[in-house]
């Protein structure tokens, strides 16, 4: 696929990508795959782009609505799969390619403060550059509170410091920061991105294979195209810190469909009467 790009002008085409089946699933298991592909492709993202104005006219605003994948190509016995994905969700991928990724986004679900939130979104985003330099008011905007914490001392502790406490415990990444002042007062800010390897508490290694699998698995029989139950058990999970423990459960009940041992019917029984309760999702979640 096209590098990651922000030139709204730029023009996208349909993109076929392979990848080997062992890379997607362990066992190539191509009915799995399918059947994930088919939930994904039934999924519509949607998304804005900002369109500078010119010549004194404003700013406009463009709509997008696509599916992420339009469809799969597959050889019987290949040990390859290759992936359509339309021109529409190329530009999604591509002009937000700063966006997070799955495991991320289990990581964002639970921090409490929504500075926390914002600021870790701009820790996955320019994470590989280390880094990043604005003014301070253009970050406040980017936060929403223009018009809040007028005094930097407040700002300090309750936006920056407390976000770099929480991304501490819970997340991945976090970040320090350097403020610089201009005309006796601080006016710009250079943050600086870093892992959080030596993390012992809140982030619990949640693995995106892990995520991503529990959350296709859980689509079949919860499908998004009803509700958001599917999406909204997996993160109750990320939260419980028993996706680990789902994942394997999982994985033995997709073998024992794929055996014939089970049938569809008898694992959404499973589901909810048994293995859901166990793993802490609420009765009142999955009735």
């Amino acid at each position: 696929m096209k590098s990651q790009s922000l030139d709204i002008n730029m023009v996208y085409s349909e993109q076929e990508i392979v990848i080997e089946l062992k890379k997607i699933d362990k066992y190539n298991n191509y009915q799995r795959i399918k059947d994930s592909i088919k939930s994904l492709a039934s999924k519509q993202v949607e998304y804005h782009i900002n369109i500078p104005g010119g010549n004194g006219k404003s700013e406009q605003v463009q709509e997008n609505i696509t599916s992420l994948i339009s469809g799969i190509k597959y050889v019987r016995n290949s040990q390859y799969i290759s992936f359509i994905v339309p021109s529409q969700a190329c530009r999604f991928f591509c002009y937000l390619g700063g966006g997070f990724t799955s495991i991320q986004k289990a990581i964002a679900i639970g921090l409490s403060s929504i500075y926390s939130k914002a600021l870790y979104e701009l820790c996955c985003r320019w994470k590989d550059k280390g880094g990043y330099n604005c003014s301070i008011e253009d970050l406040k905007v980017y936060l929403s509170i223009e018009n809040k914490y007028k005094q930097i001392a407040h700002f300090r502790q309750r936006v920056l410091d407390d976000s770099i406490v929480e991304l501490k415990e819970k997340a991945d990444l976090f970040f320090t920061y350097t403020l610089t002042k201009s005309d006796k007062k601080f006016d710009k800010i250079s943050i600086k991105i870093h892992g959080n390897y030596k993390n012992k508490s809140g982030f619990s290694g949640v693995k995106e294979e892990h995520y991503r699998f529990v959350y296709s698995f859980l689509n079949r029989y919860f499908p998004n195209y009803k509700d958001s139950k599917a999406l909204d058990y997996t993160e109750i999970l990320v939260k419980q810190n028993n996706l680990e423990k789902a994942f394997y459960r999982f994985i033995k009940l997709d073998d024992n469909y794929s055996e014939g041992t089970k049938t569809k019917k008898d694992i959404y029984s499973l589901l909810v009467n048994v293995i859901l309760p166990e793993l802490e999702v609420l009765k009142s979640h999955i009735t």
